[in-house]
């Protein structure tokens, strides 16, 4: 029995033994482990630290940047700004010289005005005689208007009494064309007293005669006596006789002189 306990203490010891140690490496192991989460919790640590230190380092460059670029900022809006000043001043200055250079010469104007003016109109008389002369050549112009109205009104007159003359000359040379015609002189080519009638050798193409002609015949100087147009051909008449007409003791005879009486229209 003794050695049944005896035996068992053994195995509890061992067991508790076995436990124990079982415990201790386990505790080891997590202490261990504690102590490098540990280390590498004091690392992070530092890290941040350090990070935060370098990010506090770049906030303070940054603003100092930014306070730098502030007074750049201002200091270039200054020097535009002088610019801008000096430019206007540049610009003025220039403004005032050229003023100055026109003014010397206006003053050479003035002074070439006043000479060729000498004696004539004072330099401060000249707007005056200027709207004086204006007045007088507006005056002229409406005088030299109405004279070319006139002369064109004149111009279109002539050119039409120029046509008038033109109608006038040609109508005189057709009426000369028909007194030539109506003064051509024929003679009797043939008489027919059996059945009255004469031919004469003026006809459509040779004289100005026509249907309603009358035909003086002469012999010597002295009329014979008329005859009437009763067929007109192109070179010849054939007209009837007119015993009535006739002068006491004559009579027609071939050869005697024709002219034309009367040619109406003519």
């Amino acid at each position: 029995m003794k050695s049944i306990l005896y035996i068992l203490s053994i195995l509890l010891m061992g067991a508790a033994a076995f436990f124990a140690y079982d415990s201790k490496v386990k505790l080891d192991n997590e202490i261990s482990t504690y102590n490098q989460r540990h280390a590498e919790n004091t690392n992070v640590s530092a890290a941040i630290t350090k990070n935060q230190g370098d990010l506090d380092d770049l906030d303070l460059a940054v603003k100092a940047a930014k306070d730098k670029n502030s007074v750049l900022t201002e200091t270039k809006s200054n020097e535009v700004a002088k610019a801008g000043g000096l430019r206007a001043s540049i610009e003025k200055l220039n403004t005032i010289k050229d003023m100055e250079a026109k003014l010397a010469e206006f003053a050479e104007a003035q002074k070439e005005v006043e000479k060729l003016l000498e004696g004539n109109v004072a330099f401060r008389d000249i707007e005056g005689e200027i709207a004086k002369i204006e007045g007088e050549r507006r005056a002229q112009q409406k005088k030299l208007d109405e004279l070319l109205l006139l002369e064109e009104k004149l111009q279109k007159a002539v050119a039409a009494n120029r046509e008038e003359m033109t109608r006038l000359v040609t109508r005189l040379d057709e009426i000369h064309q028909k007194m030539s015609r109506n003064s051509a002189q024929g003679m009797v080519t043939a008489v027919d007293p059996v059945w009255g009638f004469v031919i004469v050798n003026l006809g459509e193409n040779n004289s100005n005669i026509t249907p309603q002609s009358d035909l003086l015949i002469s012999r010597n100087g002295l009329l014979v006596g008329t005859v009437k147009v009763s067929s007109l051909e192109p070179n010849q008449s054939i007209c009837d006789l007119d015993l009535r007409t006739l002068k006491r003791g004559r009579r027609i005879q071939p050869g005697d002189s024709v002219i034309i009486a009367v040619t109406p229209g003519s």
